[in-house]
């Protein structure tokens, strides 16, 4: 009876053994990960000595710029930023381990530095990690590539719309950390030709890093990385949509001098092209901030085109009340005559009644003169007007900056 308890007692203890070592003999890669992370804590800087810094070494890449929008003065773009520092704490040697030189581990395990978005279209934004894996070397040299898509405040100069270009920035900060502690240093800024989507409105002109660092303290001490895009517009489609109907107006604006006074159209004309600019005024001011520093050149052209047209519509006017004013009294100073000889002699022969009406005959002709005499000076001091304003304006929105 003996004998068979010990038998029984010997088979549950090979079972259990073996129960116990299929379940923890995973391979190399389960006992590294377990090995690593064991009494790995995520909030301690890794660095075995506390006096020691960790250098954290960032890059940024462009991966696409949705839209830079010029009412609210913000950009809204995606980039990928790579992140590479040395964890101390997750060395190890890959012959122990069948060969593995790196490994794959969640960023949420690992010790990862402590950034904030500060030009956010939010609220103060920390980067963390959104499911993302870093790759993590036996040397203990962790990478992270992040993903960020975000919608970030950026200051537009409106001046030179629609021939502009725009400086945008993405700006990290340290939220909590000290230089004492984590050492940032921005090592490139890029755009990737394989990842990066054009956009139809805007194309990336020049990049730029810099690290600025704030002190607020002794002690206190942080580094701010900014990664500067210079942008410029494509104009192309604004020219066609904006520039060429508002000079296309400009010479029709001169047409109206072109008309005789006597066609009954001039001022017609000239209130339909005051609409149509009125119509380009509030257009092209939908594209422009509500609330800015800077006033567009090209919106101080169309207003200024505006009162040119105001103008020529008040010249018009003018020339048309010397030409029918001026010809209506003189037909009735001639009726007038008329009627005083016939009432005083009671008798007028056929050349008394011509001679007076060839009196107005020379004072008709004289004013029909006038008219077309002040409607060539209108159309002479408004055409140089207009090609002046208008070499003017494109001459400072061409300026280089």
């Amino acid at each position: 009876m003996f004998n068979l308890y010990v038998v029984l007692a010997t088979c549950i203890w090979i079972c259990a053994t073996n129960a116990r070592q299929s379940g923890t003999d995973q391979g190399p890669l389960y006992t590294l990960y377990n090995d690593l992370l064991e009494h790995y804590r995520p909030y301690i800087r890794p660095r075995k000595s506390p006096k020691d810094i960790v250098d954290v070494v960032v890059s940024y890449s462009m991966a696409s710029v949705e839209a830079l929008d010029e009412t609210r003065q913000t950009v809204a773009s995606s980039a990928v930023i790579q992140f590479e520092w040395k964890d101390d704490l997750l060395t190890w040697n890959s012959s122990d381990y069948g060969g593995i030189q790196f490994i794959n581990i969640p960023v949420e395990k690992l010790w990862f530095p402590d950034l904030s978005l500060t030009n956010g279209l939010e609220d103060l934004s920390l980067i963390l990690p959104n499911g993302e894996l870093a790759r993590v070397n036996d040397d203990g040299l962790v990478q992270w590539y992040h993903g960020l898509k975000k919608r970030t405040k950026c200051s537009l100069d409106m001046t030179k719309f629609p021939f502009d270009t725009q400086t945008c920035s993405i700006n990290l900060i340290q939220w909590v950390t000290v230089i004492s502690q984590v050492n940032l240093t921005a090592v490139g800024v890029y755009i990737e030709s394989s990842m990066f989507q054009q956009n139809g409105e805007w194309e990336i002109l020049d990049k730029s890093k810099d690290v600025i660092v704030h002190t607020y303290t002794e002690v206190y001490i942080q580094k701010e990385l900014v990664f500067t895009f210079v942008f410029k517009r494509k104009y192309l489609y604004y020219i066609i949509t904006n520039i060429l109907p508002v000079m296309l107006l400009s010479v029709l604006n001169l047409g109206v001098f072109l008309l005789p006074p006597e066609s009954g159209e001039k001022v017609s004309l000239c209130i339909s092209i005051v609409l149509s600019y009125a119509v380009f005024l509030s257009v092209i001011g939908g594209s422009l901030p509500e609330v800015s520093d800077t006033v567009s050149i090209f919106s101080i052209y169309l207003l200024t085109m505006m009162f040119l047209k105001v103008a020529t519509t008040l010249i018009t006017v003018f020339v048309l009340k010397v030409y029918h004013q001026t010809t209506e009294e003189a037909y009735s100073h001639s009726n007038c005559l008329m009627r005083r000889q016939i009432q005083d002699n009671f008798k007028t022969d056929y050349e008394q009644g011509s001679k007076l009406v060839k009196q107005r005959t020379p004072l008709k002709k004289t004013n029909t003169q006038l008219a077309k005499y002040l409607n060539k000076i209108g159309f002479t001091i408004v055409s140089l007007l207009t090609v002046t304003i208008t070499i003017l304006c494109f001459a400072l929105l061409l300026k280089e900056q």
